[in-house]
Order: C-alpha cells, then structure tokens, then sequence
C-alpha cells in the first residue's frame, strides 16, 4: 500500500513487543488496524468495513466483554484475521509481523527481498521506516523494484538540489571511467561545455535519473 511522507511519519511501525498471550496480541493488532484503517482512508472507521469481526472483537476484548465470554479459539482466529488486514495495511516493500530476530516483536519490517538489494548499495541502514519506505515507493513508481534494483543502481551524488547533484555525479563518472581517454572532443564528456550538460547527456543517453535519498544525499540509476 501507497502512503505520503505524512501518513509514513504517523505509521505505527512497532505494534507489540514482549508477548505472545493472544489477549494481549488481539487488543493491540485491533488498535492498530482501526489506526491504520483510518490513515489510509482519511478517517473511514474499521468497524464500517469489518462489522462482523469488529462484533467479535467487542464481545471478546471490548470495553464491556465478561470474562465469561473469552474464548481463546476465536480470539486467536481473531488474532489471525487481524494480522491479515494489517499485512493489507503495510506500505509497499514492508511486510507485517515478526521481527526476523525476535518473535515476540510484532510490527512492520522491511521485505527480505528488498533487504538484500539495498545492501547492494548501502544507504537503507541509516534512514528509519518512514524514510526508506517513501523512497521505496518512488523508486517502485519510477520502475525500480528489488529484482532490477542491483542492475539500475549507478551509484551516489551529493547536492543541495537534483542538478548539482546531477553534476557531482557526471563529473565523477567521468573521474572513475578515467575520462576524457580522447582528445579528439567526440567522445562523452570532452563535447560538453560543463559538468551540468554532462549529466543531461546522461539522462538523455543512457536514462540515468536520481532519487533523494536523505538532505543533500542522492542516489543514480540508468534504465535497465
């Protein structure tokens, strides 16, 4: 699911830590769905979509169920249906529940696949959920998913805005490549006039474009 960078910052990503008891487990997967539900279609109640189970959950765990009416069997069908939804409610590349090193943490973590194209590149360590899922999603919507990821990568910039960016880029290709190899003004980038028409003719060449990744950080990638 598609969020903005304001509901990300909102989003409950740790929704339960340190227990298994379903009744602990059922009230908190509720409170987040009804949370969720509510982020993601700008104030629509849970219980207008999902009366029956919201019924359920009342008896069991609501405000004013009696403990003659727990049922562990139904609660955790509850339990499971409401990790369904959340699993529904997870922004693009995070998958819902248990943290991968502690069973008993329950939330939003990002997908292994995604977790193996990023350390192609390194940066997704220091930005937290709500940063790394927004640039996942751009970069998803430009066409860049974890099985392309590693090929599309091109590498870094830095700049204060995407030209500068673009220019510290080319300037560094360049630099990598050792270029300018010849001298005779034919080849890329002896015939540009500056490092800013370097990086358009990468753009237009060969696809390369940039993603923001964190203040003056960027990332490259080319058309694959």
């Amino acid at each position: 699911m598609t969020y903005t960078l304001d509901q990300l910052d909102a989003f409950p990503w740790i929704v339960s830590v340190d227990t298994l008891r379903t009744e602990d487990l059922l009230v908190r997967f509720w409170q987040t769905a009804e949370q969720l539900h509510r982020l993601a279609y700008f104030g629509h109640p849970f219980a207008a979509q999902h009366p029956a189970l919201v019924r359920e959950l009342e008896l069991l765990a609501g405000e004013d169920a009696k403990e003659q009416d727990w049922n562990e069997e139904r609660a955790a069908r509850c339990v499971d249906d409401l990790a369904e939804y959340l699993q529904d409610y997870a922004p693009t590349g995070f998958r819902f529940g248990a943290s991968a090193g502690d069973g008993a943490a329950f939330g939003f973590w990002l997908c292994d696949e995604w977790v193996d194209a990023l350390e192609y590149c390194g940066w997704a360590a220091d930005l937290d959920p709500a940063a790394l899922a927004d640039v996942i999603r751009k970069l998803e919507d430009d066409g860049i998913n974890c099985e392309n990821f590693e090929d599309a990568y091109a590498g870094s910039a830095e700049g204060c805005t995407e030209d500068k960016a673009g220019e510290d880029f080319a300037q560094t290709f360049a630099d990598e490549l050792g270029l300018p190899a010849k001298l005779d003004g034919t080849s890329w980038p002896m015939y540009c006039i500056d490092w800013a028409y370097a990086w358009r003719e990468l753009v237009a060449g060969d696809g390369y474009r940039l993603h923001r990744i964190s203040g003056n950080d960027w990332a490259v990638f080319r058309a694959v």
